[in-house]
């Protein structure tokens, strides 16, 4: 087993699986207004945070380790229909959009709200006060599709790749099982001009090596990462 989440990133998850749960049980109830609003404060201050934190640490979490690439988002969906979907340690490249789009709907929502709770327009006739609010459910119910689509694409996740990707982000651990595990990276083409996400594999495929070689000691993890790192730079730079 391996660490992949940390701390931070479980209880951010959590918090606001449990703030958007009661926010949207609580929508359409008068009487219950006041909880939802908490709710929504709750789930934005958890999403502003989710932010900073995906900017200024380098685990997992880290924007960095997934950027937004609607090209390998698709080839990595494509991958899993014909049967041959690679593995990776933190979020796929199709879960990556997810991501960046649940923290995106759900920042809006929480803004919409909050201008709609306190009957704030945008100036200039650009929005009125009912036109924020009809915004704020479209975005709402948005958000809800997407985290459905996520919850989709975590099960199928976890069937294909064999492992339990709800667990995972409960634990922080994960196990890689990869075809041929070795002490080898995998081949590189002939060409040296690498995408980054190819890299990436590189990197995420010599980390579960390392790890291997050493035991899965949970706390090191991010020694494996900084160290598979330094291997395929090292292999690139030899190489060329």
């Amino acid at each position: 087993m391996i660490k992949v989440w940390s701390i931070p990133t479980r209880l951010l998850h959590w918090i606001l699986v449990g703030a958007f749960c009661i926010a949207f049980y609580t929508a359409t109830s008068e009487l219950k207004r006041d909880i939802h609003v908490e709710a929504g404060y709750v789930a934005g201050a958890v999403i502003v945070i989710r932010w900073l934190y995906g900017f200024l640490m380098k685990d997992f979490s880290a924007f960095r380790r997934f950027p937004p690439n609607p090209g390998a988002g698709f080839a990595y969906i494509a991958s899993i229909l014909t049967g041959k979907p690679k593995r990776y340690l933190g979020h796929n490249p199709a879960g990556a959009l997810a991501i960046y789009a649940m923290l995106t709907l759900g920042l809006l929502t929480i803004v919409t709200g909050f201008m709609s709770f306190n009957d704030i327009a945008i100036p200039f006739g650009l929005m009125d006060d009912d036109q924020i609010k009809d915004f704020h459910d479209f975005v709402a119910y948005a958000w809800l599709w997407t985290v459905g689509l996520h919850l989709v694409g975590v099960a199928v996740g976890s069937l294909v790749h064999r492992e339990n990707l709800i667990l995972a982000m409960i634990t922080g651990f994960k196990r890689r099982r990869l075809i041929g595990a070795g002490n080898h990276l995998p081949p590189l083409p002939a060409h040296y001009e690498i995408s980054d996400a190819l890299h990436m594999q590189y990197i995420e495929e010599a980390a579960y090596y390392i790890a291997e070689r050493q035991g899965f000691q949970a706390d090191h993890s991010w020694e494996y990462w900084l160290q598979a790192e330094k291997e395929v730079a090292h292999m690139l730079k030899n190489i060329k």
